[in-house]
């Protein structure tokens, strides 16, 4: 928290909104207790003295006098709510995703309420210094792709709530409400996303997300030690090399500053004299690859049968039956002859998709129309990435050649039309190699 308030003072800008989030490893250490009362652990009560006993050592650190007495009087409430939701929770044995939801959002109010309070004894940064509670002020809705902001409702709780004589607002991550008024989250990494709607909200010039590395790496540091900070990127190249794993935003925390087009810096807080990644709808940059990243522990199906060739709905019917089974597919690969299509799963729902497509095509595998659906585990998948890569020739040749000349069998390639991303699946023995 000194670290952040030494940031925010030597930041420029006369206004800023700060989205916090909670302090490392409290809001798995709240979930940890709702499941704890389900199983009617008789620890609860230590485990929630130790969560509140790690505020309390903050706020001795860095409040004094009243205002450290304060924290610690709606501290102690909140714990006293959070144990009688507990025993209600231990009474019935079932926490519902409610009750999760509302107990694993008070890492973040914790975190807020004693960091405005520390800033405000600090009196270095210019004006006035206000707590927002996300929860008056973000609306979602829950679907099956996640939480989708209701944009109307937020603005204008932004334009009534947020107040316009304050220069620096301290606002929240993680937490919002649903249409119905009840308490919600963002979901995993939900605080990026909080950073990303109310720089969208409050119609910022930027956004800076601080995190623990430098940037975005043009690969894995682990597998690959020369790899480099990429100094910018397109949303869309930052979208690609999140979905395959890389230490970028998720997709969806992208959104609301893809909307608006704001400019999203990734800074590490441990070394805030470096530049960073800027991602942004048109980077400078004269790179056509910006990484290579991979994702391991996949399985590679593959269906094939002369059955296939010509007729409507094959694809359809197979990929109905993974959505059906919640089954979800990462890469598709078919060739003209449409004699095959093969496809990357998680290694972990390996099995469960061999029995899927087996049962979804039953009549055809009796029938001999389809040959056979085959599945292998032990796959990676390698991406290079770049929007330069589009309209450059020989890329794709600097990719098999490397990969041939590293004795790397590919088993399947996947492209798509915007060549901004040339997929291959390979054995995962060999992924390390291939990076």
């Amino acid at each position: 928290m000194e670290r952040v308030a030494r940031i925010l003072e030597g930041d420029p800008h006369t206004r800023l909104g700060v989205v916090l989030s909670a302090c490392r490893g409290v809001t798995d250490a709240l979930l940890d207790l709702c499941t704890a009362a389900e199983k009617q652990d008789a620890t609860i009560a230590d485990r929630l003295e130790a969560v509140r006993k790690r505020h309390v050592v903050i706020a001795d650190t860095l409040l004094d006098g009243a205002s450290r007495d304060e924290y610690i009087a709606i501290l102690d409430q909140d714990c006293r709510n959070i144990a009688g939701i507990l025993e209600t929770v231990r009474m019935i044995r079932s926490a519902s995703r409610n009750v999760r939801e509302l107990v694993a959002g008070f890492g973040e109010i914790w975190s807020t309420r004693l960091f405005v309070r520390y800033l405000q004894k600090r009196a270095k940064r210019p004006g006035k210094i206000a707590w927002v509670d996300a929860r008056d002020i973000v609306v979602v809705d829950w679907g099956s792709l996640g939480p989708t902001v209701r944009w109307d409702e937020s603005r204008a709780n932004t334009a009534r709530l947020i107040p316009q004589d304050a220069g620096t607002l301290i606002i929240t991550g993680f937490i919002a409400r649903d249409a119905k008024g009840l308490q919600t989250t963002l979901g995993r990494n939900g605080s990026d996303f909080s950073g990303s709607i109310f720089g969208a909200l409050l119609e910022a010039e930027e956004i800076h997300i601080w995190t623990d590395v430098d940037g975005v790496l043009s690969a894995d540091p682990r597998l690959v030690p020369d790899a480099t900070v990429i100094d910018s990127l397109s949303y869309n190249e930052a979208m690609e090399l999140a979905y395959f794993g890389a230490k970028v935003l998720h997709p969806q925390t992208m959104a609301p500053a893809v909307m608006k087009s704001i400019p999203i810096w990734i800074r590490n807080t441990f070394a805030p004299e470096k530049a960073g990644t800027l991602i942004c709808e048109k980077p400078d940059s004269k790179l056509a690859v910006k990484g290579i990243t991979s994702i391991d522990k996949v399985a590679l199906a593959n269906v094939e049968g002369a059955g296939m060739i010509g007729v409507p709905g094959t694809a359809h019917r197979l990929f109905g039956a993974l959505r059906d089974n919640g089954i979800s597919v990462i890469l598709i690969s078919q060739g003209s002859s449409e004699h095959s299509i093969c496809f990357a799963v998680p290694e972990a729902e390996a099995e469960q998709t061999e029995a899927v497509v087996r049962q979804a095509f039953d009549s055809e595998l009796r029938q001999g129309q389809i040959q056979s659906v085959e599945v292998t585990r032990g796959c990676s998948i390698l991406a290079v990435v770049g929007d330069g890569m589009a309209g450059s020739h020989g890329v794709a040749a600097k990719v098999f050649g490397a990969l041939g000349t590293a004795a790397v069998s590919v088993k399947a390639i996947a492209q798509g039309a915007s060549e901004r991303n040339i997929s291959v699946v390979i054995d995962g023995k060999q992924a390390s190699r291939a990076l």
